[in-house]
């Protein structure tokens, strides 16, 4: 598993960490964070519902919430996401921007009074359906003129570790040779770009562009129970079944400048291709307690998601040159890998107020300890290990709050909210993310049309490539908008 090259290391997103790691531990985070998409409503009030219940998607925070229903409802939620990337390195700036229509969430809450109870619980309620929980889709570039080359890490590896052509790595190093990139002569592999480096290692520059693209998404299908006690006690449970679907994409691409133009090879690009799909499941219970008419207080536990992953990938090779020749663009065979995944456990505590019919007001901390993540394989191999130890040594436990309100004038409604996100990285504090939302709704006795708008944004660091004499970095600022239409049906 040597991923320490292109997208083991581009998305290696801080730099702060001064060993390499495995792409797994990157996607380890990637699939068990939780962003907690769904309805209009959710949404537009900062995902803060935690004490307050009463909408699907709150299902997804405290299956208590599911108890405060006293009809049954059927909800859809389209949604529309607008990602933008800034990213300044080696003193150019370029932004890249991606859409994505998606449907956030489907549900249904069938209601059950029990009129003839000789006990005090009065309601029972059912909910199925799905919150769409995480969006994986980006896309970043950036690009400059380098002084060092991806291509001395290549050429190192391949002299250290082979001694003919038939020895080198057949997802990187092999791929580059076929292609004409990396040459050999007397037991010793060399290019053109290291052999420009060499010639005049003062002056050598190289243009230089990253490209990576990610598309899918985490939804969960959610199946919730939920009781009433005496319109005081709310308590509930779910099963959380999770289907993953990510595909990368990654171009890592070099050409010659005009002051350093190379002898034969003009450039290179080298892509890596890599889809991962897979499902999980987890368990949350939850209680909600009104001690006084104006107050709520909840508390839920989510168990880790246990995930069950297959990983297929492969990588191509592309030369560029300064006349035609009979070298064809390289590529790897589809490797597979399989693995499994356990998430985090989450803790959460809320406190909610009523205010008459005129507003509500909600506030949620979450815990969470990224530390805690757990990667295993069929073999129980070293590399599963080593990762692990990396992903201890990497990540940290968050803190997460989010806050909503929302007031009421007639059939109309007003919605705002925001969360905030500690960083999940132990050696970089930047990593902090916030969110701000809004939104209105429009409610008749029957039917319901909600929209909101959410905008999360982060400052983060990349680097291209791992190499001791390279020293430049991709500063990012990524903003995720989120546009989510909500209709829904009582009765």
């Amino acid at each position: 598993m040597k991923k320490i090259f292109l997208i083991i290391i581009i998305l290696f997103i801080t730099t702060n960490i001064n060993y390499s790691q495995s792409v797994y531990v990157e996607n380890a985070f990637n699939f068990s964070k939780n962003e907690y998409g769904g309805t209009a409503r959710f949404i537009g009030m900062g995902g803060a519902f935690g004490a307050i219940g009463g909408d699907f998607s709150s299902i997804a925070i405290n299956p208590a919430g599911l108890g405060i229903y006293r009809s049954s409802e059927i909800v859809f939620s389209p949604g529309l996401n607008y990602n933008t990337n800034d990213a300044s390195y080696l003193g150019n700036s370029v932004s890249e921007n991606g859409y994505t229509i998606n449907m956030n969430n489907l549900g249904l809450v069938a209601s059950y009074e029990l009129d003839d109870s000789d006990t005090r619980w009065v309601y029972v309620n059912f909910g199925v359906g799905f919150n769409r929980t995480v969006d994986l889709n980006n896309n970043v570039q950036f690009e400059g003129i380098n002084n060092n080359s991806i291509m001395e890490v290549f050429v190192d590896y391949a002299n250290n570790n082979a001694s003919d052509p038939m020895d080198l790595d057949g997802l990187y190093e092999y791929l580059l040779f076929s292609s004409g990139v990396i040459d050999t002569s007397g037991g010793v592999f060399y290019s053109d770009i290291t052999d420009a480096v060499i010639n005049d290692p003062d002056n050598f520059e190289v243009f230089q562009r990253k490209i990576i693209e990610t598309e899918g998404s985490i939804s969960e299908f959610n199946f919730s129970f939920s009781g009433n006690y005496a319109n005081k006690l709310y308590v509930g449970a779910s099963i959380g079944l999770f289907r993953v679907r990510y595909e990368q994409f990654a171009s890592h691409y070099e050409y010659e400048t005009a002051n350093v133009p190379f002898v034969f090879t003009d450039g290179f690009d080298f892509r890596e291709y890599s889809t991962t799909e897979g499902g999980g499941y987890n368990f949350k219970i939850g209680a909600i307690y009104k001690p006084m008419e104006f107050l709520k207080v909840g508390a839920s536990v989510h168990t880790p998601t246990f995930y069950s992953l297959k990983q297929e990938f492969y990588n191509k090779a592309v030369g560029y040159y300064d006349t035609p020749n009979d070298f064809q663009p390289a590529t790897s065979p589809i490797q597979t890998y399989e693995y499994n995944l356990t998430s985090p456990w989450r803790y959460i505590g809320s406190v909610g107020f009523q205010i008459g019919k005129i507003a509500l007001v909600d506030v949620d901390y979450e815990y969470a300890d990224y530390s805690t993540m757990k990667l295993d394989d069929e073999s129980n191999s070293q590399e599963v290990s080593d990762d692990n130890d990396n992903i201890e040594s990497m990540y940290d436990n968050t803190h997460n709050i989010r806050a909503g309100v929302e007031i009421r004038y007639g059939p109309l409604y007003f919605r705002g909210g925001g969360r905030y996100s500690t960083s999940p990285y132990k050696n970089n504090s930047d990593y902090d993310k916030i969110t701000f939302a809004g939104g209105l709704g429009y409610r008749e006795k029957k039917f319901f049309i909600d929209m909101a708008f959410s905008q999360s944004q982060y400052t983060y660091n990349m680097q291209a490539y791992e190499y001791e004499y390279n020293d430049a970095i991709a500063n990012i600022d990524n903003k995720v908008n989120n546009y989510v239409l909500t209709f829904g049906f009582k009765f």
